[in-house]
């Protein structure tokens, strides 16, 4: 199983996010490398200049009114302190020459003219910075707070980069799902015409090549349509037309009893009726049954058990074993030609012992038709699925067109079920046909 999402929205959407991610952390390293110098370069101009400010100040006012000047001092600069410093803040301390100290002593030396030298740089547990100067052999800790020169911390750059990386999110998802929309209905569509349905015209607008897709799948779909239609046509067209001279070879047959040898007559009234059947499974594969009111509360153990009885009467016993079933959403004429003819199937291959079992499996209402016939090769199961598709053991048969089982798989997937053919334990076919409880979802749009 892969770690990648199936579906192209959140594949797409996995891509976006890993696209701006990168970009993001490309950014950040750009602006480190770009601005750090300039930054710290700024951040010591903007101190050294301060400390000149107080140094000028400290160096030109009476010593009686430096006391006044410390007090007033934050609410003058930006909450910036000055304290005095004791001899042994001055001898005692550690001091290391930090890189922005080294420009900060430049800067101040530069702008005092060598008067003044900044001695040591500390940071205390609030984050405030704290730089001791020298005036007039008198030792000055200037304390900056931490925003007193409103540089943007990185915690502000993390949470503007990711409220940037959201904002795009949020906007390759919103174009995402514009392009999925349309996909998503393709896809359905496809599916209806997979199961046997006419889907609805899809709405050609959005971007011009979704509109050139849902016009050329539109199209697509008018020339099936029109093809099922003379299909349709045709083959009842066909039918009807052959069913005039076939009466008319009935009704000679049976002017002409007297006439014929009693086997050559058998032979005949076999062929026609091999001939009638054959008609009969053409006008069913033209109708197709789609356009038939699906009942939602028809009973399927109630179509088996009318069948069962219909073929008693003429002498062709089929066994019913059924299972208690809700009612279900089922075409009732499509799924009576469906159960008719596996049965039709079963008693012409099954050496006459064919059983019909309904059953309650995993949502579904499973139909087993049985019989003890030659069965189906397991290779072969999928072609004879395909109409007009006949096993080499049935085609010296002429009792059929090949379109039983086309026919069974039609109705099956018009209904949102499956058709599967096995052997059966002990030799024989068994035919399962699962059909949902609920209603497909292709009927509910329809």
């Amino acid at each position: 199983m892969g770690i990648l999402p199936r579906s192209l929205l959140w594949r797409s959407v996995l891509l976006i996010t890993a696209i701006l991610i990168a970009s993001q952390l490309a950014w950040i390293q750009f602006f480190r490398l770009t601005s750090a110098q300039t930054k710290s370069d700024q951040l010591a101009s903007n101190i050294a200049s301060v400390l000149n400010t107080v140094a000028v100040a400290l160096d030109t006012m009476p010593a009686a009114s430096r006391k006044k000047f410390m007090e007033r001092l934050p609410a003058a600069m930006q909450n910036i302190r000055l304290l005095p410093a004791t001899t042994w803040d001055i001898d005692e301390i550690a001091v290391e020459q930090s890189p922005l100290l080294v420009a900060v002593s430049d800067r101040l030396q530069r702008l005092s003219g060598g008067n003044t030298q900044a001695l040591a740089m500390l940071e205390d547990s609030d984050r405030s910075l704290w730089i001791k100067i020298r005036v007039k052999e008198q030792a000055w800790w200037v304390v900056f707070p931490p925003n007193a020169f409103g540089f943007t911390s990185a915690a502000a750059w993390v949470g503007w980069s990711l409220v940037s990386l959201a904002l795009a999110l949020i906007g390759g998802l919103a174009l995402m799902l514009r392009v999925n929309r349309p996909l998503r209905a393709l896809a359905n569509a496809a599916r209806d015409i997979g199961a046997g349905k006419t889907p609805a015209a899809l709405p050609e607008k959005g971007p011009s090549e979704i509109r050139t897709l849902s016009h050329a799948f539109n199209r697509m779909t008018d020339a099936l349509k029109q093809q099922e239609v003379n299909r349709a046509v045709l083959l009842a067209g066909v039918s009807h037309d052959l069913r005039t001279p076939l009466s008319r070879l009935q009704l000679a047959l049976e002017m002409s009893r007297d006439q014929l040898d009693p086997q050559a007559r058998e032979g005949m009234v076999q062929d026609i009726e091999d001939m009638d059947a054959i008609i009969n499974q053409f006008l069913d594969f033209a109708r197709e049954g789609a356009n038939e009111i699906t009942d939602p509360r028809a009973d399927l153990n109630g179509m088996v058990s009318a069948l069962a009885d219909r073929y008693e009467k003429r002498g062709e016993p089929v066994k019913t074993k059924l299972a208690s079933l809700p009612a279900l959403p089922l075409k009732p004429l499509a799924v009576q030609r469906m159960i008719t003819n596996l049965v039709d199937n079963a008693l012409r291959y099954g050496a006459g012992d064919v059983e019909i079992e309904t059953a309650r499996e995993n949502g579904a209402a499973v139909l087993r038709v049985l019989d003890r016939g030659p069965g189906i090769p397991e290779q072969e199961v999928d072609r004879v699925m395909q109409p007009f598709t006949r096993l080499e053991a049935a085609r010296s048969d002429s009792g059929g067109a090949g379109l039983g089982l086309a026919i069974v798989d039609r109705v099956a997937r018009m209904h949102g079920g499956q058709v599967r053919l096995a052997p059966r334990a002990g030799g024989g076919l068994e035919a399962r046909v699962d059909l949902p409880f609920e209603e497909p979802p292709l009927d509910r749009a329809a």
